[in-house]
């Protein structure tokens, strides 16, 4: 395993403020202040003067965090049973702490400072288990240039980052990889889709949001079918052969390559690194209307790209996105602004 991660006391001061996207996140019910606060004491020796949640992004708990002198850092919670990170917490967490590793190591070993990986607490751990079903992780905290879901602002920032890409890929070879783990392009709880679109005859009196999903994916349901029938054939080929598979980021969008107020563009969220072919970092920043990536192939030499793993990937995105949201929906919930916005994104995936 590669070194863990530099100590808060070796590491230099950082630009502070991520660009906040409203409404999209609540904290967790069942984690408390004093809880968050005697972790980031005990493992990290951060004694938050305060403590500030914030809504970003979509997977995850933010907030930010002053200590007494004066410095900020940014605390990310992930829950442990959440289907993207494998299903139960003993494996989530196993899944967790290897891929900040290997984050750490691209940053580390292969000196990529781009790299934006967790900060080492107490023993080098850069993982702490919470509440019971909580990961707990600290990063530095950067101030970047507004940012939204999806594409590049600009030209020069999407070939930017096609060079950042290529420069991880490349680092494959230089920093340790046992135990990370093999991209399989399964869809999160793809029998439990399955499942769920046998049985649509009930209504789902689960939550404001329950019964219009189901009605929508009545006239649907066959296009799902359809779509999950075209990953699994795209799936057993891009499985075939695994010896060209390289160090991959997997959610490689607008709002996980970002710019630091400062001018550089840096990487966030590493929790869904693995090796897999370098089409899955690709699929997104590459289409008929953006068909240029010689800013990748300068820095590979790498000449083509499989349009079955493009395809593989480009779907498998979408079925994830629509198997998460239907879960979302076929579960107990509450008319919240998390759940409105499942409710707008599962619309969006099943029209496309």
């Amino acid at each position: 395993m590669p070194r863990s991660s530099q100590s808060i006391d070796d590491l230099e001061p950082v630009t502070n403020v991520s660009e906040r996207q409203p409404g999209v996140k609540t904290p967790p019910a069942d984690l408390s202040d004093a809880q968050l606060r005697a972790a980031l004491a005990g493992t990290w020796n951060l004694h938050a003067s305060t403590l500030e949640y914030v809504p970003l992004g979509f997977g995850s708990h933010h907030w930010i965090i002053e200590v007494g002198n004066g410095r900020r850092w940014f605390v990310t919670v992930d829950d442990l049973s959440a289907a993207h990170l494998a299903g139960n917490e003993m494996d989530a967490i196993d899944h967790l702490l290897v891929a900040f590793r290997t984050a750490a190591a691209l940053r580390d070993i292969a000196r990529l400072p781009f790299v934006v990986a967790p900060i080492a607490g107490h023993g080098n751990g850069m993982v702490l288990c919470i509440g019971g079903r909580y990961a707990l992780s600290v990063f530095p905290f950067l101030e970047v240039a507004p940012t939204e879901y999806g594409e590049f602002r600009n030209a020069g920032d999407r070939d930017e980052a096609l060079a950042l890409i290529g420069r991880v890929h490349n680092a494959t070879d230089c920093i340790p990889i046992d135990g990370l783990r093999q991209n399989t392009l399964d869809v999160p709880n793809e029998s439990a889709l399955l499942e769920t679109l046998r049985s649509l005859d009930e209504p789902w009196r689960t939550g404001p949001f329950g019964e219009p999903a189901r009605k929508l994916l009545v006239t649907k349901a066959d296009d799902v079918r359809d779509r999950l029938r075209r990953l699994i054939a795209l799936r057993g080929a891009v499985q075939a052969d695994r010896s060209g598979w390289v160090v991959t980021h997997g959610e490689t969008h607008a709002s996980n390559i970002v710019r630091t107020r400062s001018g550089e563009l840096v990487m966030v969220d590493w929790d869904t690194v693995a090796l897999a072919p370098r089409e899955r970092d690709m699929w997104n920043l590459v289409d008929e209307r953006t068909p240029d990536w010689s800013p990748y192939a300068g820095v590979t030499g790498v000449t083509s790209l499989s349009t079955i793993a493009m395809d593989a990937y480009r779907n498998h995105w979408d079925l994830s996105e629509i198997a998460i949201y239907v879960e979302w929906c076929h579960s107990p919930h509450e008319r919240t602004a998390e759940m409105e916005i499942a409710w707008e994104e599962l619309q969006a995936y099943l029209a496309g």
